[in-house]
């Protein structure tokens, strides 16, 4: 039997966790000395109120070695397999951990996969891995058809403020003059080689933010999410614009969690795609 990790920059709910099948190793977070477990998307209560009263007073921490080891102990211990694929290595140290994780508990059964995405991208893949898994391919397959996967999955998102960006280092790949100030806009993806964050282009005004993002998703995709932080109306409004350019793609939505938040702030909003179908929530 195969069981599927991730960590919690997935995003999942706990019901879509339970629908997959899979366990999350969670991240952790520090908001004004105080430590929290990042949960599932509808666990995560109040963090939007913490952060934003607290923006200089907070940091992430990545899930460790030794959490990844629990996991996988309690796996291999029962007789299974474990298939864990994380957050790009190129945004967290969650993936050097579960690499390290693997060796210490058995590297004949535990397989470790860098999405080279997070957020809505990272759970499109598992969406697909869960779907191999309950087909019944061995861990092997599954793993060449994830890394497969990560060719026919994107994601862009842009951000209101950039502040978040400035404190996490991150800056570098934009125009220092990009700013709310100017309503200009970053438009940022994960480069699908690697994993690291580009700079797509810029937007400017909530329009042009919001169809440079629609723009993004390529025609033949077929399963979209929508994943958002922040003012309501936004995240609706550009599921429209994309049901009215893709109507055949299946489009969902979720909300981003603390972890990704301290990093790139609190107004939010982004789109993955796969243009291979992966796996229904239900």
């Amino acid at each position: 039997m195969i069981t599927l990790v991730t960590d919690s920059t997935a995003y999942l709910t706990k019901e879509e966790a339970d629908r997959l099948k899979l366990r999350v190793v969670p991240m952790h977070y520090t908001i004004a000395g105080n430590s929290y477990t990042e949960g599932f998307a509808d666990e995560n209560q109040n963090f939007v109120d913490k952060i934003a009263a607290n923006p200089d007073l907070c940091a992430t921490a990545q899930a460790s070695v030794a959490d990844f080891v629990g996991m996988f102990q309690a796996i291999v211990h029962q007789g299974g397999e474990v298939l864990c694929v994380v957050i790009s290595s190129r945004l967290s140290g969650a993936y050097s951990s579960a690499c390290i994780a693997a060796k210490a508990v058995d590297a004949e059964k535990v397989r470790v996969v860098d999405s080279r995405t997070t957020a809505g991208g990272l759970a499109l893949l598992l969406k697909k891995a869960a779907k191999l898994i309950r087909q019944g391919y061995p861990l092997e397959d599954i793993v060449a058809q994830v890394k497969k996967q990560r060719e026919k999955t994107g994601i862009a998102f842009s951000v209101e403020d950039m502040e978040s960006l400035r404190k996490s280092g991150r800056l570098s790949i934009v125009r220092q003059s990009v700013g709310a100030i100017l309503n200009i806009r970053p438009i940022l993806c994960l480069e699908k080689d690697g994993g690291a964050l580009v700079c797509a282009g810029t937007a400017r005004g909530r329009n042009a933010q919001m169809q440079a993002l629609a723009d993004r998703v390529p025609e033949d995709a077929v399963e979209v999410i929508i994943e958002s932080l922040g003012s309501a109306y936004i995240a609706p409004a550009l599921a429209e614009r994309i049901r009215a350019r893709l109507p055949h793609a299946a489009i969902s939505r979720a909300t981003l969690g603390p972890v990704l938040a301290i990093h790139i702030g609190l107004d939010v909003i982004g789109v993955a795609w796969s243009v291979d179908r992966t796996e229904s929530w239900v």
